[in-house]
Formats: structure tokens, C-alpha cells, sequence
């Protein structure tokens, strides 16, 4: 089975977890491909975080905000519990009571992470279109 990715992109945030380096990607379809629109004037992006295993490709990769990249690599999903308390941190909204019957630490769900575990990244120049 192939399991193999390139994906180019733009990266929007950074982020340490555990020993591994992760970013997100906002990456523009190709002209030849259904739109995701945004507005008149502008495409809105997909995005998509890139998992670089202990922050090294060979060498420490070190990514910054802004930077157009290429990656290539595979892809992996990954489950894991979401608790009601991390749930509500990152909430948009009205903040909300947590009746006192319910541990918000406690009371989990399953949820699920699909990622790109990057194998290699290069950086791409701005304005050079890739293909």
C-alpha cells in the first residue's frame, strides 16, 4: 500500500509536544481543483499539522511562521482522550458552569488526529509557482 505525501504550504503556527516539533500548514489547492472559498478575492486555505519526530530530519529542524515549505512524508492518525476540561479551555464562546456532580478532569471522549509525519522539508521560494 502507498502511504507517501508532498504537501506545500504555509506555516501558521509552531509547537513543541513531548520530544516532537508539530506545524500547521495552510495550504491553496491548485488552480485545477474545487475552490474552497472564502471570499471574492481570496481562496481559503486547508490546513494541516506536520509531525516532525523528535524535531530532527538528520539535523534539528527549526521552522518558522511564514516560511512556504514543501513536505514530504506519510500519513498517520493517531487516537486519543479529550477531557471535558481541556474541551472547555479551548472553547469558543460563553464560558460555561461545569455542574459540581462532574470531575471536568475526569469525563473524557475519544477523539482522533490525522497528521503527516514528515521524512524531509524544504524550503520553497515566495512567488516561484511549484509542480
Amino acid at each position: 500500500m502507498i502511504n507517501d505525501v508532498v504537501l506545500e504550504g504555509i506555516v501558521v503556527r509552531t509547537w513543541k509536544f513531548a520530544d516532537d516539533l508539530l506545524f500547521r500548514l495552510a495550504c491553496y489547492r491548485d488552480p485545477d481543483l474545487p475552490q474552497k472559498p472564502l471570499n471574492e478575492t481570496q481562496d481559503a486555505a486547508d490546513f494541516v499539522t506536520i509531525r516532525v519526530i523528535k524535531g530532527n530530519l538528520g539535523a534539528p529542524v527549526m521552522v518558522v511562521k511564514g516560511t512556504h515549505l514543501r513536505v514530504h512524508g506519510y500519513l498517520q492518525s493517531r487516537d486519543y482522550q479529550e477531557s471535558l476540561a481541556d474541551f472547555l479551555k479551548d472553547a469558543r464562546g460563553a464560558e460555561l458552569a461545569v455542574p459540581e456532580a462532574l470531575d471536568p478532569f475526569a469525563l473524557r471522549a475519544p477523539r482522533g488526529a490525522t497528521e503527516i509525519v514528515a521524512r524531509r522539508i524544504m524550503n520553497q521560494p515566495i512567488g516561484v509557482k511549484s509542480g
